[in-house]
């Protein structure tokens, strides 16, 4: 009779590690899952504000309206067209 408590005291005692070890790992799986999604939300949020950021560097890269900027905002303007003459030294005879 003593051997068989011993014997199942045993069993339980490896049957409590087992259930303890595979709650361990249970609760460190949900764990990942909730820093996977929080991850992966940031990286969302992250993309989004990439895409925001590249059209707002491609609408300042724009010429037609930064020459608008410059004309308006700057006061800026074409440069007069100057005609040049070469004039160059003749020879005497």
């Amino acid at each position: 009779m003593r051997f068989n408590f011993r014997k199942a005291v045993f069993i339980l005692t490896i049957f409590v590690v087992l259930a303890g070890i595979h709650l361990y790992i249970n609760t460190q799986n949900i764990s990942l899952k909730y820093e996977v999604t929080d991850l992966k939300t940031k990286l969302s949020e992250l993309k989004s504000k990439n895409r925001l950021l590249g059209s707002q560097v491609a609408k300042k890269e724009n010429l037609p309206e930064i020459e608008q900027i410059a004309k308006k905002k700057l006061n800026m303007v074409y440069p007069e067209n100057i005609n040049y003459v070469a004039a160059t030294k003749e020879a005497t005879p």
